[in-house]
């Protein structure tokens, strides 16, 4: 009840007592119940004003509007007469919709991992056996050559050496004569591959068909299978290495190369083997050089006099267990 009506309730048995009094003190009452009824329609007046700053019109009744607080751990609703709200609070002004939750930022998904090269291990290129003590092993390489095969074969028994010759297929496969003839001495034969290119960036399958060529027709006239296989120019990648491996005839290069093939004459020759070889070498001589046939028994008779074996591949590995299947090198290979 507001305070006007109040007041008149108050008064209002003292208002009813009017009619009671005579007609001579009714204009004394009748002021004061003029009074009356402006003090009540005054407060009425003053009620009505203080209610309208407290209240607000909303959309389904009265929403309340609370006074401009601050202080510390209190929040400024804003001025008299806004709809309630303040950043980060739960209130919503009538007639909308509460604000979307807020949405955590996707982490970006970390990049796929690069596919990294495939590492195997193939064989070892052999070129030197330290293990091997005082042996030494003589090569051959690019024969068999007519007239020039069986003079290297006669220097070789007059001087009771043996030696390993690493054959051309097509060489092998058009003077099957002469391969016999080599396997007749005592010597041994290995693959210097089918037509002596450099295999050194052919793809796996062109290197197992050029192997496999030359092994077929060597192992056909020597009815032996083909142990070991010389890169021409000892241009050597991954897939050749890898083909090699596969058809079981490793790989085997030199440590001495007096590169006798550009014909620098028998001293040059005789002097630079001396010079540089060492317990378990591998010395790399070429057939068909008359520079290298004349050296030949020169440098038998200097290598004995320090005190060295002469012996095929096969004897050199024979001297150091360690050496074969266990030795191997690390290839990156793309995958």
């Amino acid at each position: 009840m507001s305070q006007a009506g109040k007041f008149v309730a108050g008064h209002w048995s003292w208002v009813a007592r009017i009619s009671r009094y005579s007609r001579a003190a009714r204009p004394d009452l009748i002021l004061r119940l003029g009074y009356l009824v402006t003090i009540s329609a005054l407060m009425l007046v003053i009620a009505t004003i203080g209610g309208a700053g407290r209240q607000q019109p909303g959309v389904n009744g009265l929403v309340p509007v609370l006074p401009s607080v601050s202080g510390p751990g209190q929040l400024d609703v804003g001025e008299p007469g806004l709809p309630l709200s303040s950043p980060g609070s739960n209130l919503v002004t009538p007639g909308t919709s509460p604000p979307p939750e807020p949405v955590a930022a996707e982490k970006p998904s970390p990049p796929a991992p690069e596919p990294q090269p495939e590492t195997k291990t193939f064989p070892k290129p052999l070129r030197q056996v330290p293990e091997a003590g005082r042996r030494v092993a003589l090569t051959f390489d690019d024969g068999p050559f007519p007239q020039w095969t069986e003079r290297y074969l006669a220097v070789l028994a007059a001087t009771g050496t043996r030696a390993t010759f690493f054959m051309v297929g097509r060489q092998a496969e058009t003077y099957p004569e002469l391969v016999r003839a080599v396997m007749e001495g005592g010597h041994e034969i290995a693959s210097h591959s089918w037509r002596h290119a450099n295999l050194g960036k052919v793809t796996r399958a062109e290197a197992e068909t050029d192997l496999r060529q030359a092994a077929a027709v060597l192992e056909k006239i020597s009815e032996q299978q083909v142990k070991y296989f010389r890169p021409p120019y000892g241009a050597m990648g991954a897939e050749l290495l890898a083909a090699a491996a596969g058809l079981g005839t490793p790989a085997v290069t030199w440590s001495v190369d007096p590169r006798d093939w550009s014909n620098p004459g028998p001293g040059v020759i005789v002097r630079h083997v001396l010079a540089n070889v060492r317990d378990g070498s591998i010395i790399l001589l070429h057939e068909g050089h008359p520079g290298t046939l004349a050296a030949l028994p020169l440098l038998i008779k200097g290598l004995q006099e320090k005190g060295y074996e002469l012996v095929t591949i096969s004897g050199l590995i024979a001297g150091d267990e360690k050496t074969g299947a266990g030795a191997g090198v690390e290839i990156l290979v793309e995958k």
